[in-house]
């Protein structure tokens, strides 16, 4: 579906935002700064949608499309070079996956290191599944950042199912 023009009530109101310089047609023209802050809160971890919102830009009235074409284009912005503040909300972005990358590969490694305890019983026959939600609770335990759905996944079980087994447990 194409853009439709915005109506003289919606421009009146896009226009008094302090996000907006300028409409022309169906094309918005953002404030540097609004642009800035927007890459910095999305590298962060913010909903587009919710960082429009609350400068004011209602999806309803932009629609999601011209939303999630901005933030394309201040990203691609960022590949061909533009603008240090891009730069640094872009290294933020790269450190938090990387960390989140280091998080789960953390909960892997504890999740094999339990896997070989239970190696025993895993030759006798199989291990319960009891006794794996079990690990899983032991090994989140001794580290709060565990990744629960990793350690579900790489022992069989659903993840849903372990925190059932957990509220049984703790009642």
């Amino acid at each position: 579906m194409a853009r439709r023009p915005f109506t003289e009530e919606e421009r009146a109101y896009l226009l008094s935002l302090p996000a907006v310089a300028s409409i022309e047609g169906d094309t918005i023209k953002y404030a540097r700064s609004f642009r800035n802050e927007c890459m910095r809160r999305y590298y962060a971890g913010e909903s587009p949608t919710e960082i429009f919102r609350s400068a004011g830009l209602d999806p309803q009235v932009l629609g999601r499309k011209r939303i999630e074409g901005a933030i394309s284009r201040w990203s691609q912005a960022r590949t061909d070079g533009e603008g240090a503040q891009e730069r640094a909300a872009v290294t933020a972005a790269e450190q938090r996956d990387l960390h989140q990358q280091i998080r789960v590969l953390t909960s892997e490694i504890e999740v094999l290191r339990g896997v070989v305890a239970l190696s025993g019983a895993l030759d006798r026959g199989g291990v319960r599944k009891t006794r794996r939600f079990e690990l899983i609770e032991e090994l989140r335990q001794k580290d709060p950042d565990l990744v629960v759905s990793v350690a579900c996944e790489a022992l069989g079980v659903s993840l849903s199912g372990y925190y059932r087994w957990r509220a049984s447990a703790v009642a």
